[in-house]
């Protein structure tokens, strides 16, 4: 290749290494979701923007300059008062109010009130956010004493079953909610534990709530008792094996009540 040619080459590839990172707003056409993505070239932001947010379908999004976020290029965290204060909108995490400029009027709101980023929680003010911190504090401190009642339960019933507390599709889980009237409610609890005699998988104990429709057409909650459940295959052993523990224990009932 000639040295002029060479040199041209070198010159476009440093310019084209060179050239900054810039944003873009990329929205996906018909439900008008979509984010500020960083490239060198509006065609790549295109791209990322489609991946990201109409499944890969390219002609779905549009993409335009978004220059007032450029200088967030460098830690690519555009904060959400940003975004708001150029016509984006977001849902609250606390209260679940959509923020935009209008609401924040509304409730003698500021931008600098709000907190969090685009790809994070926002919340309308430090004082919603903290709230909601609170709610799910309470929240899990009563998912944790569930899930403590019923491993006691399981070792008064069972004492040689071993409770499974690291497995990733068997770890103790619970989920308590909040209702309009500020009473909570535990919505499902699972223990699983091995038991001696097990062939396929761990049993466990476990409660669930289902909604109910009555005639009336009003819903309501109701939630089942404990109950214990494991592996079909496994029914029969572990049947055998809930049998012997409860004679076990019937046994040594009359012994520590004849030694008394």
């Amino acid at each position: 290749m000639p040295s002029n040619l060479m040199a041209l080459a070198e010159r476009v590839e440093g310019a084209r290494r060179e050239r900054p990172m810039l944003a873009f707003a990329v929205t996906e056409e018909d439900e008008g979701t979509g984010g500020i993505v960083f490239a060198r070239h509006a065609i790549v932001a295109r791209r990322e923007g489609a991946n990201e947010y109409a499944g890969g379908e390219f002609d779905y999004v549009s993409c335009r300059r978004a220059s007032w976020a450029d200088h967030c290029a460098e830690s690519r965290v555009v904060p959400a008062s940003l975004m708001i204060e150029h016509g984006w909108h977001f849902e609250c995490g606390g209260c679940g109010n959509r923020i935009d400029e209008d609401y924040l009027a509304e409730r003698d709101l500021r931008l600098e009130d709000v907190q969090g980023f685009q790809h994070t929680s926002v919340h309308c003010s430090p004082l919603c956010e903290a709230r909601h911190n609170l709610r799910r504090a309470e929240a899990k401190y009563r998912e944790t004493r569930w899930i403590r009642r019923f491993e006691k339960i399981i070792k008064r019933r069972f004492p040689d079953a071993t409770i499974i507390r690291s497995s990733d599709h068997c770890k103790p889980h619970a989920y308590a909610t909040q209702d309009r009237d500020g009473k909570w409610r535990i919505e499902q609890v699972i223990v699983s534990f091995n038991w001696p005699g097990q062939d396929i998988g761990p049993a466990c104990l476990r409660i669930d709530t289902r909604t109910e429709w009555p005639r009336n057409g009003k819903s309501f909650h109701k939630r089942s008792k404990p109950y214990w459940t494991c592996c079909t295959g496994d029914r029969a052993a572990f049947e055998a094996y809930a049998e012997a523990a409860a004679l076990k224990a019937r046994a040594s009932q009359v012994i520590a009540g004849e030694e008394s």
